[in-house]
């Protein structure tokens, strides 16, 4: 029965994955939350046992926080995701890291892996740089190394501050007043995502980086109208107009590549995906 570590169990997404997991009785899962210690500190990983996957998704994110306190999230993201390779590396274990969107205002949508990368925030600099690290023990260490780059996730017991929780509190309080209606995303339910890092387990090969996402944009607008037909409550759009600075207008992921190589794609259509996220469905009621 392999052994596998999930680091940030406890977070959004390692809530998720941790639930569908469960599910399968060939694994034997050790969940590393923040009750175990700073994943900064090499104490932190001793404690850990041997494991033959580490699925490390700990990290610091939002990026206006990363604004704020850029060196937390470097000492999180990135020292903490060389530990959590040092960790791999002596328990000759495989990692998939899940890293970020790293395209900035990409120059073709969709985006493809290959696009250039184009980092004009804290949180992305910590991100690319941990990726470069996970390159650097692939390919002198011999580690299986699986890179995520996701899109916008969003689901049930989402944090507040996120695009999605966000404008479902606007819609409860009737008053929807967006920064910038024209904005597009690139939107994952979270169980999507969850699929594509179970899948991953199994993927043979040594070094990998894959876009993970729906593959569509969707703008604010067709966002909003879409949690109005689900909730019933309509309300008025007042939008501000505002571009913040380094603002990324549209983001859209070429995925064929994760298609071809996991098996995989995404399953839920934004409305599927939005009304979970309403009435809090769990991935194990799916």
């Amino acid at each position: 029965m392999p052994n596998i570590i999930i680091s940030g169990s406890d977070g959004f997404i390692g809530k998720h994955l941790v639930l569908k997991l469960s599910k399968y009785k060939k694994y034997k899962l050790t969940k590393m939350d923040r009750s175990l210690g700073n994943i900064s500190k090499k104490k932190t990983w001793k404690t850990l046992p041997k494991a033959k996957i580490l699925i490390h998704l700990a990290a610091k994110i939002f990026v206006p926080y990363s604004w704020n306190n850029p060196e937390e999230f470097f000492k999180t993201n990135v020292l903490g995701t060389l530990m959590a390779l040092e960790y791999c590396r002596k328990n000759k274990a495989k990692i998939i890291f899940l890293s970020s969107y790293l395209y900035g205002n990409a120059d073709e949508l969709p985006t493809s892996e290959k696009a250039k990368i184009k980092i004009d925030n804290p949180y992305s600099l910590t991100k690319k740089t941990a990726e470069d690290i996970c390159q650097f023990y692939s390919k002198k260490y011999g580690l299986k190394v699986v890179i995520i780059r996701p899109s916008n996730a969003y689901g049930p017991n989402q944090k507040d501050f996120f695009l999605i929780p966000e404008i479902i509190n606007k819609l409860k309080r009737k008053k929807i007043i967006i920064n910038n209606i024209n904005i597009k995303r690139d939107l994952i339910y979270v169980s999507d995502l969850v699929d594509a890092i179970i899948k991953s387990i199994s993927l043979k090969s040594k070094f990998e980086i894959l876009n993970v996402g729906s593959g569509k944009s969707y703008g604010i607008r067709k966002i909003i109208n879409i949690l109005q037909k689900i909730s019933g409550v309509y309300s008025p759009i007042k939008n501000k107009n505002l571009y913040k600075s380094n603002e990324i207008f549209s983001t859209r992921l070429n995925i064929n590549r994760a298609k071809k190589i996991l098996k995989w794609k995404p399953l839920h259509s934004l409305e599927k995906g939005l009304r979970n996220t309403i009435y809090k469905r769990s991935l194990l009621k799916e």
